[in-house]
């Protein structure tokens, strides 16, 4: 039970991360460079979280399957990690691109 609650939390988290990235990107382009060195070193903090999440998503999902060791917990692993990425970037390329929309003026 415990792996499933934890399984959800981090993707819950992970979208959460997407989201926050996302608003940091589309904030205002600095203009020196202490202002571009902090902006990357912010972009560079979440996207450490998003690798762990990336990584403990799947180890939870094989966990929760009953950590085999053979090809089926290889299976487990495989999918869940692309399963994992195709929940990451698609949620970022749905906010990044609603975002980006509501940017642009409309004629």
């Amino acid at each position: 039970m415990m792996h499933l609650i934890l399984l959800v939390l981090s993707l819950s988290v992970l979208l959460i991360i997407v989201r926050k990235m996302v608003t940091v990107e589309m904030r205002q382009r600095p203009s020196n460079i202490s202002d571009e060195e902090k902006h990357n070193a912010i972009l560079l903090l979440w996207g450490i979280g998003i690798m762990f999440l990336l990584l403990f998503i799947p180890y939870q999902a094989w966990q929760l399957a009953g950590s085999s060791r053979g090809w089926d917990g290889a299976l487990i692993m495989g999918s869940s990690l692309m399963g994992s990425v195709l929940i990451f970037f698609g949620s970022y390329c749905t906010i990044k691109g609603k975002r980006m929309k509501a940017q642009v003026p409309s004629i």
